[in-house]
């Protein structure tokens, strides 16, 4: 069986194309931070106060559902709402991100 050229190369590809990546276990980060989600949504939990999660998010302007994920430090606190949250507050960002002030 004679083959062409471009039939071979288009063989070769497609069986590029078919081999299995060695697969990573877990969700890809976005980044690697220092900052620790668990610690930092007890911080926010603190802020929250007596408040309901439902008006607490309301006045951040985020769901329910985002805040409970923030408070159970399963999410990454957006810039947008860390600065809100610290006008709220009257909390630092750098407290509300590190429980520490200042640098």
């Amino acid at each position: 069986m004679i083959f062409s050229s471009h039939s071979l190369t288009r063989k070769k590809n497609t069986l590029e194309m078919n081999k299995v990546k060695h697969k990573i276990r877990g969700r890809p980060r976005r980044s690697q931070s220092e900052v620790d989600l668990h610690a930092l949504g007890q911080r926010i939990r603190q802020i929250r106060g007596n408040v309901t999660q439902e008006d607490f998010a309301q006045s951040l302007g985020i769901s329910q559902a985002q805040l409970s994920k923030y408070e159970l430090g399963q999410s990454t606190l957006p810039l947008g709402a860390l600065i809100k949250l610290a006008q709220i507050s009257g909390r630092a960002a750098d407290w509300i991100l590190t429980g520490k002030v200042g640098g």
